[in-house]
């Protein structure tokens, strides 16, 4: 019989990778809620046309897409039709917009959301990346303020602290200003978007493959080299010059955007644990992208941890009235396994506390009061379920990581008193049935 398993870029989750997985979750959403952000959940699938069009570039290219299903599937397949009429989402962002403009009557006029939950992209599977994954979102709907990106920054950076990210460097750019310096740069209007995908692969690739890139896309020497060496040049100019680069190349075309982004950083104040820079040549995949971007990298780390931006015209699309929206996503899965890598998860971490055993089974009954005792002041209590010789108790505790049993015999029960046993030492201790929750939360 065939080894059963996962399909290719889905996973199955032990025990232990599901307590670190959800304790990352639960930190992310306290930050979240801390900054005043309000959770939400949308289907895991939406219509096609909720999704095609919206500016997803190539994650529409890479979205499951679901058949229609008894009839209506039968009268496709006879008139050779578009066979599905669903999708799996491949972001947070587009089903925001949809569940906006199908519920603004009644949300708040600014609305502040968090969304944690899985997406799905058929995209080739390797190290940190995957077809079903969790995404972590903040989104600002509703405001165009540079205040709103500031929120969403602060709120990203200070989550990413929480999970024990220093030395952050958050990379903000705006989207239609990195297209102003394009085609300063001589780049005619049917090659900027292909420039955007080739600059975005800048930290990927050496300068002269992207450069090869471009010129294969029909781009001019003189064009791509003024750009690949001003990106070169960026490298070690301060934001106040980086800035006033970009003001002499654009001219006044890009004053109105400059002007938008010098707000943001005045607006952001000093990150908990990093910097906020501006980057001319940060680009994002995103198509929908209207204004200010950002990502987040780490010290040591080889990709970003976060990314987003400003997207105002993605909700009117669906509602037929221009909502101005900002959002930023944390990498859920790369952020895991990074800190996988760099063991960064507390140490001690277990299913429970202590482990009732059963010494006879008499007193079953009594191991189940025991384990409602101790859990009422809040320990972790696992019961062993069933019947076993005691080391074979033990060892089921061992192999969970629980550092403590307890139990209780005839003759315990009698003297009001129960056994609790360190497994770290293999030492047993009487203790006062009353007092045994007190003496487990003193030692764990």
């Amino acid at each position: 019989m065939a080894k059963l398993s996962a399909p290719s870029g889905f996973r199955d989750f032990l025990p232990d990778q599901f307590r670190k997985r959800s304790e990352l979750i639960c930190r992310i959403r306290d930050v979240y809620e801390a900054f005043g952000y309000e959770g939400i959940d949308t289907p895991a699938m939406e219509k096609l046309a909720v999704f095609l069009g919206k500016g997803g570039g190539e994650n529409e290219k890479l979205m499951f897409r679901v058949l229609k299903r008894g009839a209506e599937l039968g009268r496709a397949l006879e008139k050779q039709g578009e066979l599905a009429d669903m999708g799996l989402r491949f972001d947070l962002t587009v089903p925001l917009a949809r569940y906006f403009a199908t519920h603004r009557g009644e949300l708040p006029a600014v609305f502040k959301r968090y969304h944690i939950g899985p997406v799905w992209r058929a995209e080739r599977p390797q190290h940190g990346r995957f077809r079903e994954f969790v995404q972590c979102d903040v989104d600002v709907l509703g405001s165009p303020s540079p205040l709103a990106e500031a929120d969403v920054i602060l709120a990203t950076a200070t989550a990413l602290e929480a999970l024990g990210f220093t030395s952050l460097t958050v990379r903000l750019n705006s989207r239609p200003l990195l297209g102003q310096l394009v085609r300063a740069a001589g780049v005619p209007e049917d090659l900027v978007n292909g420039v955007f995908t080739s600059i975005d692969k800048l930290d990927k690739l050496p300068p002269d493959e992207v450069k090869k890139e471009m010129l294969g896309r029909g781009v001019a020497d003189a064009a791509a080299t003024s750009l690949l060496e001003f990106a070169q040049a960026s490298e070690t100019l301060d934001d106040a010059a980086k800035l006033a680069e970009v003001e002499r190349r654009c001219g006044e075309t890009g004053a109105a955007l400059l002007s938008q982004l010098r707000e943001v950083i005045s607006m952001t104040p000093e990150l908990p644990s990093g910097k906020l820079v501006f980057d001319p040549f940060l680009a994002r995949g995103m198509d929908y992208y209207t204004g200010p971007i950002f990502e987040v990298a780490a010290e040591g780390v080889p990709f970003s941890l976060a990314g987003g931006g400003r997207y105002d015209e993605l909700v009117g699309v669906l509602s037929g009235q221009k909502i101005p929206a900002v959002g930023f996503s944390i990498g859920f899965e790369r952020v895991y396994t990074l800190m996988l890598e760099r063991k960064m998860f507390a140490a001690g971490d277990r299913a429970a506390e202590v482990l009732v055993t059963i010494p006879h089974p008499s007193m079953a009954a009594e191991a189940v009061k025991l384990s409602a005792e101790l859990r009422g002041p809040g320990l972790r209590v696992d019961l062993f379920p069933g019947k076993a010789k005691l080391p074979q108790q033990f060892a089921l505790a061992e192999k969970k990581g629980i550092p403590f049993t307890a139990s209780v015999s005839e003759e315990e029960l009698s003297k009001g008193v129960v056994t609790l046993r360190d497994l770290s030492t293999r030492k047993n201790e009487q203790v006062e049935r009353a007092k045994a929750a007190e003496w487990l939360k003193g030692k764990v």
